[in-house]
């Protein structure tokens, strides 16, 4: 489907992204970090503390907004890409192997996480290599190769 450019940034909206490596600055706070997103869309200074402090509270980092990601730990930083991801309240997140650079017990609370964002009614697309969490979700499976879809199953498994 061709979109006019004029038009992408309404599907941008609609989306977060979650990104492995973060992408975060690291010259600016959590909550700075997060409300980036809002000021650049217009949103007034108070729409963007309240949206801030909801999605803060969502992810569990409330505590953490005045700190600088330097001071976090791993799994507290994909918490920030994560809050920084929903706090436009888009319809689809995508996460890009978000337990990949986490240990093994703080990769299954950013699963918990998603899985409860999930249920909140945001459709959340996860690419992950992790066996472990494909195969003790059995959720849709969607299989790509280069672009192609080589398997699409309701409550799949990891295939070695």
């Amino acid at each position: 489907v061709d979109l006019p450019l004029s038009q992408l940034h309404q599907l941008r909206r609609r989306l977060g992204v979650v990104f492995q490596d973060y992408k975060l600055l690291f010259d600016r706070t959590v909550a700075e970090n997060i409300g980036l997103t809002l000021e650049v869309s217009g949103r007034s200074p108070a729409e963007v503390e309240e949206e801030t402090a909801r999605v803060l509270e969502e992810v569990g980092l409330s505590d953490r907004a005045d700190l600088f990601p330097a001071q976090l730990a791993g799994g507290e930083l994909q918490r920030t890409v994560i809050a920084r991801a929903l706090v436009g309240r888009p319809e689809i997140l995508i996460a890009d192997e978000p337990t990949g650079n986490l240990d093994p017990t703080t990769s299954w609370q950013i699963v918990k996480l998603l899985r409860q964002i999930n249920k909140a009614g945001t459709t959340v697309l996860m690419a992950t290599h992790n066996v472990d969490i494909v195969d003790s979700m059995r959720e849709r499976i969607i299989e790509l190769d280069h672009g192609r879809i080589l398997r699409d199953e309701r409550s799949g498994k990891y295939r070695k």
